[in-house]
């Protein structure tokens, strides 16, 4: 079996759900590289040979088998019978003419428990190990280095904690390194020995101090995966020296100071994901250098100064997150010559003027986020043409205008989020957006506050909407009947405008419905009954948690010490039951 390789954490500020989702294509590219190279070392060991449930196994492969499994709890659910002579039948086990090359008791049913014995040393021959996806505790033995043939270790998601054990001599022949998601400290491991190293992952953990980059390069390695842990000083100029480098991650630490200028001259990387640490600095024009790039993320930093007008060069580029930094003017118009791009976030900065980028030119484009900025100007009509669009947030600029009458075109749209602008027509807005099959979430606070009236007629669709906010538009008339028709919405969302009337008993029957806020109008007459029989309000079924933003105010926690729900309406700051008059 091919050792995981695993999703790295989100214990940095997280990205919209959304975003997630719409960069896994990338993730998944570069995950299929590093099991490529995995499942090349593993077609080695077996093509010479192979597992075979007809050899004879090494007496001292099979005491070594033993003596490891001893320190295992729950070892007896592997079946290895002490008796039967024939290890090489054993689950997990392969073997090479009667030795033993490879031993994968990744994720267990019952799990592993237990620590790695040393005898595991003992078993001279092995080529792969994966022990992977168990409760395996303790430290790593220092004798695993002694394995000098072994080219896979796959201990990643378990408990193994202290410094993991990486000699200058040992691990000769290692390639491929994934200790990911344990609790291991001290210094990160070097392989100063080991001359074919490939891959190194020992993400998430608590890893800190600096990067030995110079250690680091001295094999022709491809892959770096550091995210996660407590890393701190600088980016190392030395990094440069990886020649080879394909993927560099360091996600989630405390790194510091500016992006070296070597940076921009390591011409095969693919991925670069720095985010949440504290860069500062400016990004360089020799950014455009690294024409291999397919992913950028470099969100949760400090980085000021402009976003260098240099994409034409990159254009394999698939996914730019530079959001949450303190980036401002324009954005690059050079974009446009990105093809293949996916996922655009640039949220959370200080970019304005207007969107000169020419969305005709990107086709695949799926997520695209400038909300929290300064953008202004009218919605560029070539977005229409983005048929592929999941995602598109526009909120808090300085939009104007109305919507293009095109974004009907959008029928891959899902979360169309554009609160705290300038738009105007509401009725034009929901004319358009009700031709949007996949929309769930449609979010236009504060915007057509000019004295318009909340439109009655005209509008049907939206069926599989589950979020609707129309807050602090200063809108007047009626809770519309259109809204009854509604029947996946989880969350309506009117407060702060002028609305009058009563307040329709057919709310009550909106059985989805898990809060309504209505507070703030003018409202007459009493509270329907309905609404107290709405078990939604009171019991909603939320399957996760979720962080408020402007677009998405509510909060949703799960309490404590229960396994009850907890809903909290941010801007308000105070506990509620789901209703808010």
């Amino acid at each position: 079996m091919i050792p995981t390789i695993t999703p790295r954490s989100t214990n940095w500020p997280r990205m919209p759900a959304s975003q997630h989702l719409s960069a896994l294509p990338e993730m998944v590219a570069y995950n299929c590289l590093v099991n490529f190279l995995i499942a090349f070392v593993l077609l080695l060991v077996h093509g010479s040979g192979g597992r075979s449930l007809n050899q004879t196994c090494d007496h001292a492969d099979l005491e070594a088998l033993l003596a490891f499994s001893s320190g295992l709890d729950g070892a007896g659910a592997l079946g290895w019978d002490p008796n039967d002579t024939s290890c090489c039948s054993w689950t997990g086990v392969s073997c090479d003419h009667g030795r033993v090359v490879g031993l994968d008791l990744s994720n267990r049913s019952l799990n592993l428990n237990g620590g790695i014995l040393s005898s595991i040393a003992s078993l001279d021959s092995l080529v792969a190990l994966n022990l992977s996806r168990n409760l395996l505790r303790g430290r790593a033995p220092a004798e695993l280095g002694q394995l000098v043939r072994l080219r896979v270790l796959d201990l990643s998601i378990n408990l193994l904690s202290g410094w993991f054990p990486a000699s200058d001599d040992g691990f000769p022949a290692i390639e491929v390194v994934n200790v990911s998601f344990n609790k291991f400290t001290g210094p990160h491991p070097v392989f100063r020995g080991a001359a074919n190293l490939t891959v190194l992952d020992i993400s998430d953990n608590a890893f800190s101090g600096g990067i030995n980059a110079s250690a680091l390069c001295f094999a022709p390695v491809k892959v770096l995966r550091f995210s996660g842990n407590e890393l701190t000083g600088e980016l190392s100029p030395d990094l440069s020296r990886c020649r080879t480098l394909a993927e560099l991650s360091l996600d989630g630490n405390g790194l510091a100071g500016s992006l070296p200028s070597e940076l921009y001259t390591m011409s095969e990387l693919r991925r670069l994901s720095l985010r949440g640490n504290h860069l500062s600095g400016t990004l360089c024009h020799e950014l455009g250098n690294l024409s291999q790039l397919v992913q950028i993320d470099l969100s949760y930093n400090m980085l000021t100064g402009p976003i260098p007008d240099v994409f034409g060069g990159l254009r394999r580029l698939e996914s730019l997150n530079l959001a949450s930094n303190g980036f401002n003017g324009t954005l690059p118009t050079s974009l446009s010559r990105c093809s293949m791009l996916r996922v655009v976030s640039l949220r959370n900065n200080s970019l304005s003027g207007e969107i000169a980028v020419d969305f005709s030119l990107l086709p695949r484009l799926n997520t695209l986020d400038v909300g929290v900025n300064k953008l202004s100007g009218s919605v560029p009509p070539s977005l229409a043409q983005c048929t592929k669009l999941s995602t598109l947030s526009l909120s808090q600029n300085k939009f104007v205008g109305e919507i293009p009458e095109s974004f009907k075109n959008l029928r891959s749209l899902s979360h169309l989020l554009l609160s705290g602008n300038g738009f105007t027509n509401l009725l034009l807005t929901l004319q358009i957006s009700q031709h949007l099959p996949n929309l769930t979430s449609l979010v236009l606070t504060r915007n057509f506050r000019g004295g318009e009236k909340m439109p009655v007629y005209g509008i049907s669709g939206f069926k599989g909407v589950q979020v609707l906010v129309l807050a602090n538009c200063l809108l007047s008339g009626i809770i519309p009947p259109w809204l009854q028709s509604l029947e996946s919405l989880n969350l309506l969302d009117i407060s702060w405008n002028k609305l009058n009337g009563n307040i329709p008993p057919w709310v009550g029957n909106l059985n989805k419905l898990f809060y309504i806020d209505l507070s703030n109008n003018s409202f007459s007459g009493e509270i329907p009954e309905s609404l107290t029989h709405m078990r939604s309000l009171i019991s909603g079924d939320i399957s996760s948690e979720q962080t408020p933003t402007e677009d998405h105010p509510l909060v949703i926690m799960r309490n404590s010490s229960s396994s009850s729900i907890t809903r909290f309406w941010s801007s308000f700051g105070t506990s509620c039951a789901g209703l808010k008059l």
